[in-house]
């Protein structure tokens, strides 16, 4: 008889990894490439097939297995935002070879690296909300922009906190300690500076990260403005996780997953305490919080034996957990 595999891709807009194991849990390989989203190529999903099926060549290559060994496939993809989307993935990826599979977010992977249903949170440099039901059913909340409410994420907190200072300079707005960083980051001395140095868009992915480091700071040490940054994005967050409650159906409880940087990294409180409180004034059952630790491309294989076979036991789970601990992962990706 021969081996059964399971795969799951976690797809970001950075990064592609493919996680190969057999279906009793035992590791096979990880293999990590450039991004694969149709998004970020002007020959979009064309170019989305011929990448990904180019680095699974390599992956059956060097494990010595063929596309049809692989049982299941979980696809959690930078990209899938809307169902035109995951149609259009979802024929790409049976082109490559694949006929057990799923594809969704990449937000769904923090949900399955924990449990079977939930909601995932993504807080990082972008933001999303996705939930996954005990029946399977899953929805997106946000992850497409400002109108769809995207008011979390990296570029969202360090475009706030500019934002901040120039109305505190020229419209009225309250006055904020943010200034003397903001001025720093964007090497201007004076306020007539400000306008300039903000019509000059490129800068800000240089300057993001120092930026809301330097805010986290700030609304540690009391500064108002600040603080309401950070308070607004756990609001806008838990706003989204709601609305996947309201629009899904859970049965005994709703585990609420925290998955990016921000929600990793900011030591100001207030973001989570108020993610926390309009989550729990808002949902009517039991929920649990937790921080995502374990790798997102473990969501992936685990969403994978569910497809193979309807069962991810909590020893499995751990198994694969313990084995593929964040520090060992980033070793087998080649330290990267």
């Amino acid at each position: 008889m021969s081996l059964k595999y399971i795969l799951g891709v976690d797809g970001g807009n950075s990064k592609t990894d493919y996680l190969l194991c057999r279906a009793d849990g035992k590791f096979v390989n990880l293999h990590r490439a450039s991004n694969c989203s149709h998004e970020n190529h002007d020959r979009g999903y064309d170019w989305m097939q011929e990448t990904m099926a180019g680095h699974l060549e390599v992956v059956c290559r060097k494990n010595k297995i063929k596309i049809s060994d692989i049982a299941a496939a979980g696809f959690g993809l930078a990209g899938a935002d809307e169902p035109g989307q995951v149609a259009e993935l979802t024929k790409r990826i049976k082109k490559i070879g694949f006929t057990k599979f799923e594809v969704a977010n990449d937000g769904i992977l923090g949900v399955k690296a924990i449990s079977s249903a939930g909601i995932c949170s993504i807080n990082g440099t972008g933001t999303v909300t996705l939930g996954v039901d005990d029946a399977g059913d899953i929805l997106q909340v946000g992850g497409i922009g400002d109108l769809s409410g995207d008011a979390a994420g990296g570029g969202h907190i360090s475009g706030r906190a500019i934002k901040a200072v120039y109305h505190a300079l020229f419209r009225m707005g309250q006055k904020t300690s943010l200034q003397d960083g903001v001025f720093e980051l964007m090497k201007i001395t004076k306020p007539e500076e400000l306008h300039t140095a903000i019509s000059q868009y490129g800068w800000r992915s240089g300057i993001s990260r120092n930026l809301i480091q330097f805010a986290d700071g700030e609304a540690l040490a009391g500064d108002a403005v600040a603080q309401k940054i950070f308070d607004d994005v756990g609001i806008s967050c838990a706003e989204g996780v709601v609305g996947c409650v309201q629009n899904l159906s859970f049965k005994n409880e709703v585990v609420v997953v925290k998955a990016g940087s921000i929600w990793n990294v900011i030591k100001y409180p207030g973001m989570v305490d108020n993610f926390v409180r309009v989550i729990k004034e808002n949902v009517q059952m039991p929920v649990r919080f937790e921080l995502l630790e374990a790798t997102p491309a473990l969501g992936a294989l685990f969403w994978a034996k569910e497809q193979l076979d309807g069962t991810v036991t909590p020893e499995y789970r751990e198994e694969l957990r313990k084995f593929l601990s964040p520090q060992k992962y980033t070793e087998l990706a080649g330290g990267k």
